[in-house]
């Protein structure tokens, strides 16, 4: 009865991810290729965002980009 008990992975949040699950499909894709372009400083990103009403931080931006959220590992 209990031979497939395993422990269930746990899926940390990504704010990056989340974000671009409540954007239009064009938005994310645009969301998608400034994250990873290198010519935008993360500061300068996450305040361009915010001027678009769109919450995500320097932190989270960096995280993402340096592939150490969870949206590289699931």
């Amino acid at each position: 009865m209990l031979e497939d008990l395993e422990l269930p992975k746990k899926v940390w949040p990504c704010r990056v991810r989340t974000v671009k699950a409540e954007l239009s499909d064009v938005d994310a894709e645009i969301l998608d290729k400034v994250c990873s372009s290198y010519e935008w400083p993360l500061r300068t990103l996450s305040n361009q965002l915010k001027k678009r009403g769109i919450e995500i931080s320097d932190n989270s931006l960096k995280n993402h980009r340096e592939k150490r959220c969870s949206c590289w590992k699931i």
